[in-house]
């Protein structure tokens, strides 16, 4: 966490009360279950171009060091994919 004022939400669990209380923010979080129904329904809005994720960098699996750095900057909009090649 960084921020000095506002909300702090993650899809990762419970984010840390003490470390939120410390900056002045309030802090949520949640827990989700895959629906394998729900997740084969996104993936065809997906396909389909009804729904886009905003993907703002992809890498090299091998660059996954450089992925944390751009996370822990804070100011990365959208998602980092890690580029598996098999």
């Amino acid at each position: 966490m960084r921020a000095t004022s506002g909300i702090y939400v993650t899809p990762a669990g419970q984010p840390d009360p003490e470390a939120a209380v410390a900056r002045g923010v309030r802090a949520s979080g949640m827990m989700t279950q895959a629906n394998p129904a729900e997740l084969t329904e996104i993936a065809g809005l997906v396909d389909a171009g009804t729904i886009k994720p905003v993907v703002s960098t992809v890498l090299p699996l091998a660059e996954a060091r450089q992925a944390h750095k751009l996370l822990e900057a804070g100011h990365t909009r959208g998602k980092i994919v890690l580029r598996v090649v098999a």
